[in-house]
Parts: structure tokens; C-alpha cells; sequence
């Protein structure tokens, strides 16, 4: 299973000089992040998200994550210069904090 985040020109210019280069092109240029999950933590995210669908037949991956937890897997890559899977599971782990406190 794989979750996706595309990326903007931008936005993989700027993890591209980060030396985060965790970036494939697909589609005539364009850039995604492919993050391979564990059904462990597919589960745990579908407990703290639990309006996002997983899509077995076609694509294999996660859909309907909220742009905003995207985009703090993007900002934790970038702020702790982490590789986008250990940036997704500290996502996780703040997600359930905020959660259950």
C-alpha cells in the first residue's frame, strides 16, 4: 500500500536542494512521493482518519488524506531533514496525541 503526495514545481525544486531527493516524475514532468505503508500503520491512520479510503484494486494506495496532513509530512521532511516515511509515522504519533489529549 503507498501513499502519494504531489508535489509542485516549487516544492520539489526546494526538497531537491535539501538534498531530500525522495521525489519520482510521473506524468510528463510532475513529481510525487511515494511512501510505502505497512498495514499496521495503514490501520492506524484509517483509526485517526477514518474518512479516508483505501483503494485496492486500481491504485494500491491511500486516498482522500486531508491536504493539511500532507503537507505536514511535506514540513517535517523539510524541518528535520526526514526521509518521507519517518516523517509520516512522527505525523501519526502528534495526530494521536492531539487526538487523545
Amino acid at each position: 500500500m503507498k501513499i502519494y503526495i504531489w508535489l509542485s514545481e516549487e516544492l520539489s525544486k526546494k526538497l531537491d536542494e535539501l538534498g531530500l531527493n525522495y521525489a519520482n516524475e510521473v506524468l510528463g514532468g510532475m513529481k510525487r512521493i511515494e511512501i510505502e505503508v505497512e498495514d499496521n500503520i495503514v490501520n492506524k491512520i484509517l483509526e485517526l482518519l477514518p474518512y479516508v479510503k483505501v483503494d485496492t484494486s486500481t491504485t494500491n494506495s491511500i486516498e482522500l488524506l486531508p491536504k493539511s496532513f500532507k503537507s505536514e509530512i511535506l514540513k517535517t521532511m523539510v524541518e528535520k531533514r526526514l526521509e518521507p516515511k519517518q516523517a509520516l509515522l512522527e505525523v501519526i504519533d502528534a495526530l494521536e496525541k492531539r487526538i487523545n489529549s
